[in-house]
């Protein structure tokens, strides 16, 4: 079979071009730029907001900065085509002006009370006014965006296309309301917010599956891109934006992407949790591992201040981030090299590149290694369970709720379900199939409903209630609990939230209970001569562990993430990683007293293990990079196997190893920003 370019490893450079930048442009000058960054994939813009060349599509606007005489766009493609460096082409149908929204009206997108969305109006210069563009109408579809892409792949060399903004607006036209009610037989409500959860989606996908037919008739060998979403947000240009089913996107896709923006213009109280890129990737590969998503890395600390670049030692992990969770790093700069004034951005970029040069040989064809499974549904507690285990170095995966497969499940030690991921019939059977079998479940569970449901596979009484918020209260480890605070001289830790008061069933063991409030919040520190427990002991469970055939079941009935992300204390991580680990009931793959801002992904092919270590250690953002010395971790041997040799491939930094009772243990130097070490087994 002919090799397919977008199946090798890549390393993608997006341009996002300014038009009174275009007589500037240098096409080889670009491209020679571009090759010496270490970039063989780039995106640029040709069509949809403007035609980077001459188009004939009526309503399509012509970059009015194009050089006369010239064909800048051919220029580019052959230039980037003479240093076998990939040229995918960035179109945007999502707005276009208000000279076409004068002629068209109809194509636009419209609030309930029928006016546009108006996008820009405020913006200072000689600028048109843009609008958002319906997903159902004409222009994005076969009035404009099919001709355009029809007359690019005619004339043109691409190598790809992408679709930068594809969501649906959450549009009132009549056209939608008549399709909302010829699909769900009922009128479309007032508020976005109250739309069904997939229609939104559903507008996407029609939309693009109309593009990508056109450019599969036309030709079948280009690659569409496709954004994905793997959280549930809120938008105020598109309403309502629940996270996207990958295996959607892929009907009419043959690649997807995400963006993971470090937002730093929103405060030291709005930076996006560390672990975001590993998420996105995690949650954007398919179960086969065939189809690795594209991480796309802005430069900038914040849309608003775009032509600066993040500080370095925040963009440096946040970008390796994408290859050492097995993910495509996509970069995007504002101008090209030229115009971007802030050179720290190039330079990063390119130190990358080159270090992501010297593992994806290694990378490539490697599988996830891990001892847990982490039920997936895109909310804030599975994030919070994500960041437990990324913080106590655990090695995990991710399964979507719309796509539980019992047989990929049956491979790992313990699977985590998360507060309010909802468990079907169907999945409630599946989940005590794979307990009985051996498996081990930690059920995070915060309404009574959902404990009652399976009340006997959690081993309580049916009969559950839920108390009100509790402030100035602890968990009191119980004697069967003493595995859960290994590494703690303590009897007790912090606790608040509300509990589901549940009655254990004989064999149910009670690992840690409840010691309520000993005061008010309003006199918890006054005076201090009457702080005095008044009910040091209560047989109210805050986690309980029973066995379920030949696995085990432990139910946590209070919010127990909350813990985790409102505070960060240790003591809460420790706790959950201990649970983690009695469920596991034996050695997990991965043991290392490295710090917690140190985040560890691990892979392995026939004859290698690959650990990957990427230091975020410090207050963000981060202003300097912190090397770790003597970093130390100890990794599990697959039966069988024997160490030929261990390496660090990235940095070359100095290692010693000991291969001891089927592990090897290693002590790497000196961690500065990332590495990656491989085993090499015989």
């Amino acid at each position: 079979m002919e090799n397919i370019w977008w199946k090798e490893p890549m390393r993608v450079l997006q341009y996002n071009l300014q038009v009174r930048d275009t007589p500037g442009m240098d096409a080889e000058k670009i491209a020679r730029e571009t090759e010496e960054m270490s970039a063989n994939v780039v995106v640029m813009n040709v069509g949809g907001i403007y035609a980077w060349y001459q188009s004939k599509v009526k309503y399509h606007h012509i970059n009015e900065y194009l050089p006369e005489g010239r064909d800048l766009l051919k220029e580019w493609i052959d230039a980037f085509h003479k240093r076998n460096i990939k040229f995918v082409a960035r179109f945007d149908f999502s707005i276009t002006d208000d000279t076409t929204y004068q002629s068209k009206p109809q194509w636009f997108a419209r609030h309930k009370d029928k006016s546009p969305y108006y996008r820009g109006e405020k913006r200072m210069g000689d600028w048109s006014l843009f609008l958002n563009t319906c997903a159902t109408g004409g222009y994005r579809n076969e009035e404009v965006g099919v001709p355009v892409i029809q007359e690019v792949l005619d004339q043109y060399d691409i190598d790809g296309i992408f679709f930068n903004a594809p969501y649906a607006s959450a549009c009132f036209c009549e056209r939608c309301q008549e399709k909302y009610l010829e699909r769900y037989g009922k009128e479309m409500p007032d508020d976005p917010d109250d739309f069904e959860a997939d229609w939104l989606s559903y507008c996407t996908k029609e939309n693009i599956g109309v593009i990508y037919k056109a450019i599969k008739e036309k030709r079948p060998e280009v690659p569409m891109i496709l954004y994905y979403n793997p959280y549930n947000t809120k938008s105020k240009a598109f309403g309502k934006s629940d996270r996207d089913n990958i295996y959607d996107r892929y009907a009419t896709a043959d690649l997807i992407c995400t963006e993971s923006q470090n937002v730093l213009s929103k405060g030291v109280n709005g930076i996006p949790e560390t672990i975001h890129p590993v998420i996105a990737m995690k949650a954007g590969q398919t179960e086969d591992g065939e189809l690795l998503p594209f991480g796309i890395i802005h430069s900038c600390p914040g849309m608003d201040w775009r032509h600066v670049g993040l500080p370095e030692n925040e963009y440096l992990p946040w970008m390796c981030q994408v290859p050492a969770a097995r993910g495509t790093i996509w970069h995007s700069v504002t101008g090209y090299n030229d115009t971007i004034t802030d050179k720290r951005i190039i330079k990063t970029i390119t130190a990358v590149d080159k270090m992501i040069m010297k593992c994806e040989k290694d990378m490539h064809g490697a599988a996830s290694r891990a001892d847990v499974l982490l039920f997936w549904d895109g909310t804030q507690a599975g994030k919070d369970w994500a960041d437990i285990l990324m913080k106590r170095h655990i090695q995990f995966d991710l399964m979507h709720d719309y796509c539980i497969n019992e047989q990929r499940l049956g491979k790992y030690k313990a699977a985590i379900i998360p507060e309010g991921f909802p468990l079907s019939g169907d999945l409630s059977e599946v989940i005590e199939t794979y307990v009985s079998q051996g498996g081990s479940i930690l059920a995070e569970r915060s309404e009574p409903d959902e404990i009652t449901e399976q009340a006997a596979f959690y081993g309580v009484e049916d009969k559950v209630q839920k108390g009100e918020f509790l402030y100035a209260s602890y968990m009191r480890f119980e004697q069967e609990g003493a595995e859960a605070k290994a590494g703690m001289d303590t009897d007790k830790a912090a606790f608040r939230g509300a509990v589901n008061y549940c009655t254990p069933l004989e064999g149910t063991r009670v690992l840690f209970t409840l010691v309520p409030p000993f005061a008010p919040m309003e006199v918890v520190g006054a005076p201090p001569e009457r702080a005095s427990i008044p009910t040091p002991y209560t047989d109210i469970p805050l986690g309980m562990l029973r066995p379920h055939g030949k696995g085990k079941v432990l139910l946590l009935p209070f919010s127990y993430h909350m813990l985790t992300a409102e505070f960060h204390l240790k003591d809460h991580y420790m706790i959950a990683s201990n649970l983690i680990k009695m469920l596991a009931g034996e050695e997990l793959i991965l043991d290392t007293d490295m710090p917690s801002g140190v985040q560890i992904t691990m892979y392995e092919k026939e004859n290698q293990i690959l650990i990957h270590l990427v230091n975020e250690i410090g207050q963000r953002p981060l202003m300097d990079s912190i090397p770790v010395y003597s970093a130390k971790c100890s990794a599990v041997l697959p039966k069988g196997k024997q160490v030929q040799n261990v390496r660090s491939v990235i940095a070359g930094e100095s290692l010693n190893y000991k291969e001891e009772a089927g592990k090897v243990e290693i002590v790497l130097d000196k961690l500065e920003v990332w590495d990656m070490l491989s085993i090499d087994l015989k």
